[in-house]
């Protein structure tokens, strides 16, 4: 089982006794603040789930999830809120969503053995049509082409509903009928 600081803290008492534990062998220190108490393979989805907790997979990470590229990342690509704190990781590259939009989409997907939160199909077309200009080209053509092979898995109403909670849904919506649609 994964443990945070807090909960090895809960479970043990104290760091001192963390720190016995982590080196009599019963508790494995994965890295700052991260523990396990078992010998199991741990992925790196699964220490990012665990180190930020409120943020959901997106972009390069949710493309490659889904199966929209082959390229595979070299960073988490995680969303959280426009006014929250930086994410101190260098394996993190984070994107700040508009206000009221974190949730928007949101699901789990099985990635490496565990359920990880990422947003669905048509939130990170959205994410896509919002993000097309800092893209690399053949990469977003790559992409693109690789939703219009999945068009009948995409839900129109649910992309419509979707761009309810976005400001400038309008230029989404018409680049969408653009290159989408």
């Amino acid at each position: 089982m994964l443990l945070n600081t807090k909960e090895c803290l809960k479970r043990y008492g104290s760091y001192y006794a963390i720190d016995c534990a982590v080196k009599e062998g019963s508790l494995a220190k994965i890295e700052r603040g991260i523990y396990s108490d078992t010998a199991e393979y741990i992925s790196g989805e699964r220490i990012m789930q665990k180190k930020f907790p409120a943020a959901i997979f997106t972009m390069e990470s949710a493309f490659y999830y889904h199966r929209l590229t082959d390229v595979v990342p070299d960073t988490y690509s995680l969303a959280t809120p426009v006014r929250s704190t930086a994410l101190a990781d260098k394996r993190v590259k984070q994107y700040f969503v508009p206000e009221g939009t974190l949730e928007v989409g949101k699901t789990e997907l099985e990635v490496s053995g565990v359920k990880i939160p990422v947003y669905d199909l048509e939130r990170m077309l959205i994410e896509l049509m919002r993000h097309r200009q800092k893209l690399p080209y053949d990469y977003y053509k790559e992409i693109l082409g690789n939703y219009r092979l999945y068009l009948d898995r995409l839900y129109p109403a649910k992309l419509d509903d979707y761009l309810e909670a976005f400001p400038k849904r309008n230029a989404i919506s018409r680049f969408l009928d653009l290159e989408v649609f």
